[in-house]
């Protein structure tokens, strides 16, 4: 009898801790949230991940290298994507800098410089000037920066980040949101290195929807 109940005990024991490990010890409400009303992707044939983000952020320049590291692992059916927020006056034309890096299809060689000239060489990048100049550096058109920085893409590419920074429901950067319905960070999963293996498995849950 004794024998028995060690037994059932075992498998007990041996089932939780699968069950445990299925779930990769992530639980909605702690280390992630669940959105009532999921967003609607960019790519439905995709899982989409998006990081949500500002170049004057300490926390989102100490995740970036990593950051590149995970999403050149990325299978095929995952599509990894950023997209700036505006959370004060003086994160308004970082924002700026990065759609017109993208739409002048510079963010290879814009991204990690904008990084580097805020945390590292004590540039603020705040003054129309100064961002034109910055983007010279890159053989960009000056007339075409000072067009791109108040044109109609940019505007309705930060109206869009807007909305979506209110539909996720995020009060803090890097957040990163997984397939439109899950949102989380660092601080959520508990450190860097939990946070990858958490996108991981949110990635792997949203496969199953």
């Amino acid at each position: 009898m004794l024998r028995r109940i060690i037994f059932v005990s075992i498998l007990g024991f041996v089932f939780l801790m699968n069950h445990a490990s299925a779930k990769g010890g992530f639980e909605s409400g702690i280390h992630y949230e669940t959105l009532s009303r999921p967003v609607v992707t960019a790519n439905p044939k995709k899982i989409e991940v998006i990081e949500l983000f500002w170049y004057g952020c300490p926390h989102c320049d100490a995740l970036d290298p990593s950051l590149k590291k995970w999403v050149s692992k990325l299978p095929e059916d995952v599509y990894f994507t950023q997209m700036p927020v505006v959370f004060g006056r003086s994160w308004e034309m970082h924002a700026r800098m990065f759609v017109v890096a993208k739409n002048l299809d510079l963010m290879d060689d814009v991204h990690d410089a904008v990084f580097n000239a805020l945390h590292r060489e004590g540039q603020r990048l705040q003054d129309e000037a100064e961002v034109v100049a910055f983007f010279e550096r890159f053989g960009a058109d000056p007339k075409i920066v000072r067009r791109e920085l108040k044109g109609f893409s940019t505007e309705s590419a930060l109206r869009l980040s807007d909305a979506r920074v209110r539909a996720y429901g995020i009060r803090g950067v890097p957040a990163l949101v997984v397939n439109g319905r899950y949102v989380t960070g660092v601080a959520q999963a508990g450190s860097e290195s939990k946070l990858f293996e958490l996108l991981d498995f949110l990635i792997e849950k949203s496969r199953s929807q």
